[in-house]
């Protein structure tokens, strides 16, 4: 059996043989075929029969069938469009099923592939307003989808711990950023998309293994990530700003970070929080005591 996996395209051990042995040998025909590959000439006729319905194989349509195989490159082609279809009505489909309730658990992450992709799925359905603090060998994985949440209009506000190029993200530089996370020896980020959702990871600094993440869409836990990561942001420039006796600096930035305070501002984090619980108040309070 060849050691290429075609199993991957769906084709059996046998069609997997019939096909390399076309494809290095050309065009035979079916007893010539089975003897290439000593298999049962009754079997290999079937195998030829499912590779042609596949698209994998030709044949002639003379008085003696000859067989040759579709050329590689085009096989696979072929198949990637018909998997893009194939997504792309699965997507339709399950697009179509209902919402569920929204979940308040927290989840635990067991993986740094699936960190990764809810990261980036957060970013990229954000609406409003991300928060992150984010370290630099953190950063690689998210950077671009950062830049293209702002491009599309979401107001990113990321905390960062060197000089970086990021069009379009208000960016808060920590102060001795890279001695201080030069002493941490782990990867670290926490974000927060329009409050709704926030994902914190702590990643080993080979930057292949996870430590520990979370995950959490609970309106309650959102306000409290969402709140904790705007206070630290306005409080790094602020520092920075009255270490430098500028005022003037310092009053600006309250003033531009002004719509971050959830409960004075009552921005989208605070309606979300209180559309998610304005219901259990309404039915506790209207339980009998």
């Amino acid at each position: 059996m060849s050691k290429i996996p075609l199993n991957q395209l769906g084709f059996t051990e046998l069609e997997t043989d019939i096909y390399i042995a076309l494809l290095t040998q050309g065009e035979m025909t079916g007893y010539a075929v089975a003897k290439q590959i000593n298999k049962a000439v009754a079997n290999v006729y079937k195998g030829l029969e499912s590779l042609t319905q596949k698209g994998a194989v030709i044949q002639t349509h003379q008085d003696k069938k000859i067989y040759c195989a579709v050329p590689w490159r085009q096989l696979l082609e072929s198949e990637q469009r018909k998997f893009s279809q194939t997504i792309e009505a699965l997507a339709e489909q399950l697009d179509a099923l209902p919402e569920p309730d929204e979940n308040e658990q927290v989840y635990q992450l067991s993986n740094l592939d699936q960190v990764l992709s809810e990261t980036l799925g957060f970013i990229k359905a954000a609406q409003h307003l991300i928060l992150a603090d984010i370290e630099p060998d953190a950063l690689i994985y998210f950077a671009e989808a950062l830049q293209q949440a702002a491009a599309r209009g979401v107001e990113v506000r990321l905390k960062v711990y060197e000089q970086v190029g990021l069009p379009g993200v208000i960016l808060t530089l920590r102060q001795n950023g890279t001695e201080v996370y030069a002493r941490t020896g782990t990867i670290r980020f926490k974000l927060s998309a329009d409050g709704q959702h926030f994902i914190t990871a702590l990643l080993h600094s080979n930057k292949r293994d996870l430590i520990q993440a979370f995950k959490s869409s609970s309106a309650l836990m959102n306000m409290n990530i969402f709140s904790g990561l705007a206070y630290e942001l306005i409080l790094t420039e602020l520092k920075q700003a009255l270490s430098q006796s500028n005022l003037e600096l310092a009053q600006q930035i309250l003033q531009n970070t002004a719509h971050l305070h959830p409960f004075t501002t009552q921005n989208q984090v605070f309606h979300h929080y209180q559309q998610r619980y304005s219901t259990k108040r309404l039915t506790d309070d209207q339980e009998p005591s």
